[in-house]
């Protein structure tokens, strides 16, 4: 009963204060309008960040292992191959800035100074940096498991066309033999 007791004095306050409780009732559906405004609405797609083409760094990296897995698999005594990649850095983008400088000559000193400001553009109803450059993440090394790692021909061929394709030496490349029970499989 102390609930309704209370509630009813509150409804006698408002019907007296008719024009403060307007004000409340606009506030709080403007705090309401806010709320709604804040809250993104997931399409369902994964939130890790992209590059430009829409691809995510560890995406990139399963497409360059399956791809070095083909070319892999393709030289004459590798057989069944599997491929590990790994990447010391991630995905750098560069972006378009415009340079404003000025520059005060005295007698007494030289006084330079810069000021940088990113070109904005407007795509797809969002404002975004004007995108000049990609530099893909760096490879660490690459691990190379197939039937034919244990035959030194065969070895240095996957090093060669491994080396070539991805730019990277020898050293960071490791070629092994695939184990008997892998090749059951």
């Amino acid at each position: 009963m102390k609930i309704f007791d209370s509630l009813s004095k509150y409804r006698e306050w408002f019907s007296k204060n008719k024009k403060v409780a307007l004000a409340l009732l606009c506030g709080f559906i403007l705090i309401f309008v806010i709320f709604l405004s804040e809250v993104s609405f997931s399409t369902g797609k994964s939130e890790k960040e992209t590059d430009a083409a829409g691809i995510d760094d560890s995406e990139y990296c399963q497409e360059l292992e399956s791809r070095i897995e083909e070319i892999v698999s393709s030289i004459d005594g590798a057989g069944k191959t599997k491929v590990m990649i790994t990447l010391s850095e991630t995905t750098e983008y560069i972006y378009a800035q415009n340079t404003n400088g000025s520059s005060k000559n005295t007698a007494d000193s030289n006084d330079t100074s810069n000021q940088n400001e990113f070109v904005i553009i407007d795509c797809n109803n969002s404002d975004g940096g004007l995108l000049i450059k990609t530099i893909e993440p760096k490879i660490k090394g690459v691990a190379v498991v197939c039937e034919g790692g244990g035959n030194t021909k065969v070895q240095e061929q996957i090093y060669s066309a491994v080396g070539a394709v991805l730019n990277i030496s020898s050293s960071r490349i490791s070629v092994s033999k695939l184990t008997t029970s892998e090749v059951e499989e």
